[in-house]
């Protein structure tokens, strides 16, 4: 690769899996625009926080917002997040045949226990969607009985493709990963176990250009990047 050029530099990123294909899409618009290139890193948010808290320093830390406040009230990101997209959680099945019920409370319950093998991020590796279903089975008062028929995934893949090819009953995941399966159908928690996500971008507090930085962030608040957005089935937040 050819020396960057004295304006020309690498932004390291460090984004949680939500934005993964959207920075994927507007990667090379946005290095020809800037003259900077992106050096990328995704991961679950639980390794995120890991390591920046252990002292890896990014340019750029595209987070949950929770996960945001924290980083920022332990000096690791400079100034509040800038908000990107908006994310719920819910279950998919195979579509085709019978859809189940996840209206209510009790309808959920049903549900769940309806199925003999369901597809989920390994809550242990922090993220969002697989913890948040261990919260809910608590709540449902099922959780001991679920756990034998839970197949915990580390790292990126599709729960909901896995469902289509029939390895399962039910996965769970984001809704976006989900719409973006053929042959999958979304079903969103009632409202009362619904989570949804705000992704935040902030610069980190280690950056060596905070000003390179914002400039990425502002190309992805930017037309281009809302319209990758858009066609990755997220919400613009």
């Amino acid at each position: 690769m050819p020396a960057a050029s004295p304006r020309q530099r690498e932004i390291k990123v460090v984004s949680a899996n939500a934005m993964r294909e959207v920075i994927a899409d507007i990667r090379a618009a946005f290095e020809v625009q800037s003259s900077h290139r992106l050096g990328v890193t995704v991961v679950e948010t639980g390794g995120i926080r890991r390591r920046i808290l252990a002292g890896e320093a990014f340019d750029v830390i595209i987070v949950p917002r929770k996960a945001a406040d924290e980083l920022e009230s332990k000096g690791k990101l400079a100034g509040v997040g800038v908000p990107l997209v908006r994310v719920d959680l819910g279950l998919a099945v195979r579509a085709g045949g019978e859809i189940p019920d996840t209206r209510t409370a009790e309808a959920l319950k049903r549900t769940f226990l309806a199925a003999k093998t369901m597809l989920i991020t390994d809550p242990a590796t922090g993220g969002i969607s697989g913890v948040h279903l261990m919260e809910v089975l608590e709540r449902l008062g099922i959780a001991d009985v679920m756990r034998p028929r839970l197949v915990p995934h580390r790292g990126h893949g599709s729960h909901a493709e896995r469902v289509v090819s029939g390895e399962a009953d039910l996965a769970v995941q984001a809704e976006h990963e989900i719409r973006a399966v053929t042959g999958a159908v979304f079903l969103p928690y009632p409202e009362e176990f619904q989570r949804r996500i705000v992704f935040v971008a902030g610069v980190g507090a280690a950056s060596t250009d905070a000003t390179a930085a914002k400039g990425f962030i502002a190309f992805l608040k930017g037309a281009e990047a809302v319209a990758a957005i858009k066609a990755r089935f997220l919400a613009p937040a």
